[in-house]
């Protein structure tokens, strides 16, 4: 076990590397705003993905006994189950992989909650405005809620899009459980986490910085004008006969930035970083699936619709989410390159050998 930790720890040193880096950065950045490092936060992620590790493994464990009982009819389905769990789950490799890769995810979210809430600390608000008005322009004059009033005005479609944005978060530990505990140290893998870091401090941070912004729910709070109450108006409308959690979740981020004591992950608005990760989602699993790949694609889809029809960004947000994470993708496939053993493509197949 030592031997084969010790070779995942150099394999992993790069990640290890940027996850420090941004550790270093956020301790700058906390001296100078007053943030500290949150590590109740992190140690919550940290559970959460535990947690998805146990639920994925037990979900793929009924999966897996049931195609031995029923698609292989394996004379002793049982034995043969507990055999294969055994193997996939003792595999000296994937711990081994599982523990580096837990390490720079739960370190790298440490230092990302310090600077999401630094943001609007060292640059304030300022953008919303210019970026509405670069909606208008897109939408040929309009705010592209306003071209999107059907779904607005549908509280079914409201609520499917207010759950979407919601599910996100599951698909982001699925994809980091997937990611972080796989057997074979691929390209793919390293690609994909030193991708999803880069993008969050590109584009999370030093953009999001560089062009302040709280987006449309909070643009009359800034004094800006009423040109979403409308579309405000018409979510609270459709909370009489669907949650949109979308609205609560609104106001204690407001309440976090007029309070910073009350505790608040921050506000930002530009580049959207659901769509971001979204797409980063999407990118991955589409190596892996080609039916993995067009579902997440599709959820990326419904996060850029979601992200304007529930009020939480500009569509130039999702636009310039796109032009962070392609650049963010190629460059982290490059540089991880030398990190390949074989290709990646088959991923999560029932049938084979859980040991694989």
């Amino acid at each position: 076990m030592a031997t084969a930790l010790g070779a995942a720890t150099r394999r992993h040193r790069f990640l290890h590397a940027v996850a420090l880096g941004a550790l270093l950065l956020a301790a700058g950045v906390g001296a100078k705003t007053g943030n500290r490092l949150d590590f109740e936060t992190v140690e919550q992620f940290g559970g959460y993905l535990f947690l998805a590790f146990a639920l994925f493994g037990c979900g793929f464990a009924v999966v897996r006994f049931l195609w031995l009982a029923l698609v292989e009819r394996d004379p002793a389905p049982l034995g043969a189950f507990c055999g294969s769990f055994v193997r996939f789950f003792g595999d000296i490799e994937r711990i081994a992989n599982g523990i580096n890769g837990m390490a720079v995810v739960l370190a790298f979210s440490t230092a990302f909650g310090v600077l999401k809430g630094a943001i609007a600390i060292l640059s304030p608000f300022a953008w919303d405005r210019a970026l509405s008005q670069a909606d208008r322009f897109l939408a040929f004059g309009r705010a592209p809620y306003e071209r999107l009033w059907a779904l607005v005005d549908n509280h079914f479609a409201v609520a499917t899009f207010n759950d979407a944005y919601n599910f996100w978060f599951f698909v982001l530990l699925g994809t980091l459980f997937t990611a972080v505990f796989a057997r074979r140290d691929t390209t793919l893998r390293h690609q994909f986490l030193a991708a999803f870091m880069l993008t969050w401090i590109v584009g999370g941070f030093f953009v999001a910085m560089a062009v302040s912004s709280a987006g449309p729910c909070y643009f009359a709070r800034l004094g800006l004008g009423g040109d979403y109450q409308p579309l405000m108006d018409a979510l609270a409308s459709a909370t009489r006969d669907y949650p949109v959690w979308a609205l609560a979740t609104q106001d204690a981020l407001w309440k976090g930035y007029l309070d910073p004591s009350a505790g608040s992950v921050g506000i930002s608005a530009f580049p959207s970083m659901h769509i971001a990760t979204a797409m980063l989602f999407a990118l991955y699993w589409q190596r892996r699936s080609a039916a993995a790949g067009a579902l997440t694609w599709i959820f990326a889809s419904m996060i850029f619709i979601g992200s304007i029809v529930l009020g939480w960004h500009y569509a130039v947000d999702g636009i310039g989410a796109a032009l962070i994470v392609l650049p963010c993708w190629r460059l982290a496939g490059h540089a991880f390159g030398r990190f390949a053993e074989e290709p990646e493509r088959a991923g999560c197949r029932i049938g084979p050998s859980l040991s694989k």
